[in-house]
C-alpha cells in the first residue's frame, strides 16, 4: 500500500535536518552580529599602536606625520587587517597641551588618534581594530558580492527563509499557524516596524 504524503512530516524532517547543519553557521553570525551591534563603542577591538619619532616643538607636525609611518618597521609586526586600516586619510586636533598634540584620524566612527609629543618629538599612532581570531567572523558578517562569503551567506539566508515558511505548516491545531502562530507573526512584523519608524 502506497504511503500518503504528508507535508507536515516533510517540513517537519527537513526543518529538522538543516536546523542541526546550521547551529554553527548560526551561532557565528549571532555572535559577530553583536560584535558589530556595539562597534561604535569599540569594546570587542584590541589597541594597536606605531610609534615613531620627528622633529621636536614643531608648530604644525601633522605635515611630518605620513611620511614617518609610510616606511615605519613596526607595520611587520601588526596584523594585515591593522596595517590597511592605519593610512591617514584625515587628521583632525581635538587636544593641545603643554607636553602633546592630539589629533583624529579618520572622518569615520573608527577609533584612530596620533599623538605627538612636543618635548621628545615622538609619536604614537593608536588603531583599534578587531583581534585576528575574530576579524574572519566579522569580514563573514559584512560579505558583499565580491568576497568569497557571499555563497555563505547566501546558502545560510536560503535556508533561514525555509526554516521560517515551513515552520507555518509544521504545527496544527490550536498552537499552529492559524491560531497562536497568526498572533506571533504578526507581533514580530509589529517589532520590526517599530524600530524603523518611531
Amino acid at each position: 500500500m502506497k504511503k500518503k504524503f504528508n507535508l507536515s512530516q516533510t517540513f517537519r524532517k527537513w526543518h529538522r535536518d538543516l536546523g542541526y547543519l546550521v547551529i554553527g553557521i548560526t551561532i557565528v553570525y549571532s555572535l559577530s552580529g553583536i560584535m558589530l551591534s556595539f562597534r561604535d563603542l569599540h569594546i570587542f577591538e584590541k589597541e594597536y599602536m606605531l610609534t615613531s619619532k620627528i622633529e621636536k616643538n614643531l608648530k604644525n607636525p601633522e605635515d611630518s606625520f605620513v611620511n614617518s609611518f609610510i616606511k615605519n618597521e613596526e607595520k611587520s609586526n601588526l596584523p594585515s587587517h591593522v596595517v590597511k586600516k592605519s593610512v591617514i586619510d584625515s587628521l583632525k586636533q581635538i587636544e593641545n597641551t603643554n607636553t602633546y598634540i592630539k589629533y583624529q584620524v579618520s572622518r569615520k566612527k573608527d577609533l584612530k588618534t596620533i599623538t605627538y609629543y612636543k618635548n621628545s618629538g615622538e609619536v604614537i599612532y593608536s588603531i583599534s581594530a578587531y583581534p585576528t581570531f575574530i576579524k574572519p567572523f566579522i569580514d563573514a558578517h559584512k560579505s558583499s558580492s565580491q568576497d568569497k562569503w557571499l555563497y555563505l551567506s547566501l546558502t545560510y539566508s536560503v535556508i533561514l527563509f525555509f526554516l521560517a515558511i515551513s515552520a507555518i505548516f509544521m504545527v496544527k491545531g490550536k498552537n499552529g499557524f492559524r491560531q497562536r502562530g497568526v498572533y506571533l507573526t504578526l507581533l514580530g512584523i509589529i517589532l520590526i516596524a517599530l524600530f524603523l519608524y518611531i
